[in-house]
């Protein structure tokens, strides 16, 4: 059951002397009848459970956000971990915004940004904003797929993948970590989004190394950390077992639908990445 949906519902009280207490603020000369605006705040699911541990832990050194999603692990060569949405509500306390899934990781575990290059096979851990990038026909993206808009809150810019579409991911080269228009997508690693079909049906981009020095020139190739770092749909194997990623995060489908729809830019919605021990003590 959610609860604080974001909205307001005007109330009209009659109000009696002994039978209804004023508010702190409220003015009651006597009877009369008074139109007041209730606001309620963020959304959160009363039934949901999710490790509020760490994100208050992570809530101390990143105040301004009201919104975390948590994709940990135990361990930083874990492949394995778990994700979910938590948010903090306008009295200040966090709430479960959706219950813990089983998330999958890089094949090579999790890494600290800094410590980590491109095609290392490790997601980078920390904690990021959500991603936001203007592609190469001028839209601004935070949030793409190859299936249609499950749904995304107002202020979060979702792009229906073009056929030119290519994510560049060749360090020291201007397109890295750019949404660029290259049909077909040649290099070792740029990634050409229609090929990855429903693997990429909904990526939500997570705002790892996109700061003007982020490894696009040969200068500063020693800034390739990470780029085309998504929150995505797992991959599966033929037997049907989930796969890890090359470096990003996925999640169930049906999860990663409603863990995009929650995403709410005015919360400064983060991703918080890595072991629980390291993301409570250090990220």
């Amino acid at each position: 059951m959610f609860r604080g949906v974001a909205t307001a519902v005007a109330l009209t009280v009659l109000l009696v002397p002994g039978l209804v207490a004023a508010l702190p603020g409220d003015r009651v000369d006597g009877p009369s009848t008074v139109t007041e605006v209730a606001v309620r705040d963020v959304q959160w699911d009363t039934t949901a459970a999710c490790d509020l541990t760490t994100v208050e832990a992570l809530a101390t050194r990143h105040p301004s956000t009201r919104q975390l999603v948590v994709l940990s692990t135990n361990a930083f060569g874990d492949t394995y971990g778990a994700a979910f949405v938590a948010v903090r509500d306008g009295g200040g306390t966090w709430r479960c915004q959706t219950n813990e899934v089983t998330a999958r990781f890089g094949r090579s575990g999790t890494r600290p940004l800094l410590d980590r290059r491109s095609g290392d096979g490790t997601t980078p851990a920390g904690v990021f904003p959500l991603g936001e990038t203007t592609a190469w026909d001028g839209q601004v993206v935070n949030v793409f797929g190859n299936q249609p808009d499950p749904g995304v809150k107002s202020g979060i810019g979702y792009r229906s993948v073009r056929q030119q579409d290519c994510w560049g991911a060749i360090p020291g080269d201007a397109d890295y970590n750019k949404l660029v228009n290259r049909p077909g997508c040649s290099g070792p690693d740029n990634e050409w989004l229609p090929r990855f079909g429903d693997v990429y049906s909904h990526a939500a981009v997570i705002g790892a190394n996109m700061n003007p020095i982020s490894g696009d020139s040969p200068a500063e190739a020693d800034h390739a950390y990470a780029a085309a770092i998504f929150l995505h749909r797992h991959s599966y194997s033929s037997s049907g077992g989930t796969k890890p990623t090359s470096g990003c995060v996925s999640v169930p489908d049906n999860e990663l639908a409603a863990t995009i729809n929650l995403l709410d830019p005015t919360l400064d919605p983060h991703f918080a990445i890595g072991p629980i021990s390291w993301l409570r003590a250090s990220a």
